[in-house]
């Protein structure tokens, strides 16, 4: 992706007059020098308008065709809804003077790759579940460290205690398997199927017939250790070790399975729950989680054949593509939860739930381009994903559903944020992408995530404090240049760096994706009349398209909450 020299100007209130911009080394096509106190624009150049100042932007002789962002920057109170109206003068429809650019790709060069058909993961029941037990653990930080720190942690129901031999397969171990954090226990047996260097694996003892084969758990140790392991310890950390097995348990129950009502259209297919973290034992400041496994633990879905549970058929192959990706989500969850109790020991709380799934959906996106082989800012688009049937493999066990849920974001996103808390799949879907342009530019073409991964999830602090200690102070400023690169990313020729996502070339894989409609699903409006009003919540945007005829000068202003901030750019 190139990123060629480009000059921008931001118009504050105290400046009386506008400022023109001319690229260097550039030749103006527009004609006469510009006219003192008007601003213009080459392709790919931008101007901000701040407070109660009018830009004014000539067309020169040819016309040209521009876009408005208008940002909500807030970062808190996300929620609230700001108001914003624009005005504008001598400006004709979008398309009058060029044709818009095309972000439709004929029917016969649309790749095969498919968003992920059949029920949608729910990705977010893990978060539901944990988010109810939250406030009954708050209390609970120093006494786990405590009780972790004198060894004196104590498994509820299980056969073998910390301390006691290590596991060997064949052995049947009582777990808890309730969805009540603390005050309930539901308890299943399990048997030790496999063991790896950094894994035991364990099947429910009442998981139906024809499921998985012995080497079927085999293979899932191993790709666990060698692949899901290393992966995620890499970008976020290492988890602590409360049980002393140095080990991870994978235990495959009908338990989850159990959690999808018949018929529905999504499934849960795996969990990781706080609650294994903390002690049974109550002491004077923490009545203690007498439903605790004390241990590192993820609960996955079993195969069932013929839909012995709610009628749901869950066939051997079906879990097996979607059992890697939610391991390597749900790690990151007991990465961050776990340091955050035993290891970076200034936290007093979990992180955010938008940082966090964020973050987990990071980890899906980084074992997208293990699998693929391929490496962030190397900007995927159709041609590359349909290249090699390894790559399509990894795109639609591990990427599609980052996709699809960025383009729920891209469809209304002035009325969603990556900073909301409502834990939606359009704001999971804007948070992972948000995070993935922050990342981008932070490292530059040359550097490396995973010194942002690591600081992100080892942190003491939580959400947007979180983000400035990583990103810098100026969050509501990086959230205006993200919103104008869902636009002029791999659209608009000269775009600045700031407006450009280095990893994905979005204008080019969404119009490529089965089921995607075979459009770029930004929401984009036409600047009718000259005018346009709306509302944004902290983190959304609102495009409005509309074109200068030549030889004409235009005037522009934009109101709103002085959170509000709008951005010219010429795309053509």
């Amino acid at each position: 992706m190139s990123s060629p020299r480009v000059h921008s100007v931001r118009l504050a209130m105290a400046i009386a007059t506008a400022v023109s911009l001319v690229a260097c080394g550039a030749q103006d096509s527009q004609g006469p020098e510009p006219t003192p106190g008007v601003v213009t624009l080459l392709s790919g150049q931008s101007a901000a308008i701040e407070g109660a100042t009018t830009l004014r932007i000539v067309g020169g002789s040819q016309g040209t065709e521009n876009l408005i962002v208008i940002t909500d920057t807030a970062t808190t109170g996300v929620s609230a809804k700001a108001t914003y109206s624009v005005t504008a003068t001598n400006v004709s429809a979008p398309g009058s003077v060029s044709a818009p650019a095309t972000t439709r790709l004929p029917d016969a060069t649309r790749a095969a790759t498919a968003l992920a058909a059949g029920p949608e993961l729910d990705m977010s029941f893990g978060m539901r579940l944990n988010s109810r037990s939250r406030s009954r653990l708050a209390n609970g930080f120093q006494t786990a460290r405590s009780a972790y720190a004198s060894r004196g942690l104590t498994p509820a129901g299980r056969s073998r205690s910390v301390g006691s031999a290590p596991l060997q397969v064949g052995d049947l171990v009582q777990l808890n398997v309730g969805s009540s954090a603390c005050d309930s226990i539901v308890s299943r047996t399990a048997r030790v199927v496999a063991i790896g260097t950094r894994s035991i694996v364990l099947s429910d003892t009442l998981n139906p017939s024809g499921g998985f084969a012995t080497v079927d758990y085999q293979r899932f140790a191993a790709r666990f250790d060698t692949l899901v392991y290393p992966l995620d310890v890499a970008n976020f950390g290492e988890p602590a070790d409360i049980d002393q097995n140095s080990k991870i348990e994978l235990l495959f129950t009908t338990a989850v399975n159990e959690l999808t009502p018949r018929n529905s259209t999504s499934y849960v297919g795996g969990f990781f729950f706080d609650r294994d973290l903390f002690p049974i034992s109550a002491t004077p400041d923490f009545q203690g989680c007498k439903g605790s496994n004390v241990g590192e633990i993820f609960y996955l879905l079993a195969p069932d054949p013929t839909g012995l549970v709610n009628g749901n058929i869950r066939r051997t192959g079906f879990v097996d593509s979607v059992t890697t990706s939610i391991l390597a989500h749900e790690f990151q969850h007991l990465i961050n939860a776990s340091r955050r109790l035993y290891v970076s020991k200034g936290a007093e709380n979990f992180e955010v739930t938008w940082l966090n799934e964020g973050l987990s959906h990071i980890a899906e996106e980084l074992l997208f381009f293990h699998e693929a082989r391929i490496s962030p800012r190397r900007n995927v688009d159709s041609t590359l994903l349909r290249s090699d049937a390894r790559i399509r493999s990894a795109y639609n066990a591990d990427m599609s559903s980052n996709v699809s849920r960025y383009r729920l974001f891209l469809a209304a996103p002035s009325e969603n944020s990556p900073l909301r808390s409502d834990d939606s799949l359009a704001t999971r879907g804007a948070t992972w992408n948000f995070l993935r342009y922050a990342a981008d530019r932070k490292a530059g073409s040359g550097g490396s995530d995973v010194p942002t991964w690591q600081a992100l999830a080892n942190s003491t602090s939580t959400g947007v404090t979180n983000l400035r200690n990583v990103f810098g102070a100026n969050i509501g400023g990086l959230l205006r240049d993200w919103s104008i690169s869902q636009y002029t990313d791999d659209l608009v020729t000269g775009a600045a760096s700031e407006y450009t996502q280095p990893s994905w070339n979005f204008h080019s894989v969404f119009p490529a994706l089965t089921g995607a409609g075979n459009t770029y699903p930004l929401r984009t409006s036409a600047l009718v009349g000259g005018s346009a009003s709306g509302t944004l919540i902290g983190g959304g945007s609102a495009f409005y398209r509309f074109a200068i005829p030549a030889n004409a000068t235009a005037s522009i202003s934009v109101t709103g909450a002085t959170v509000i901030q709008a951005t010219v750019v010429r795309v053509r």
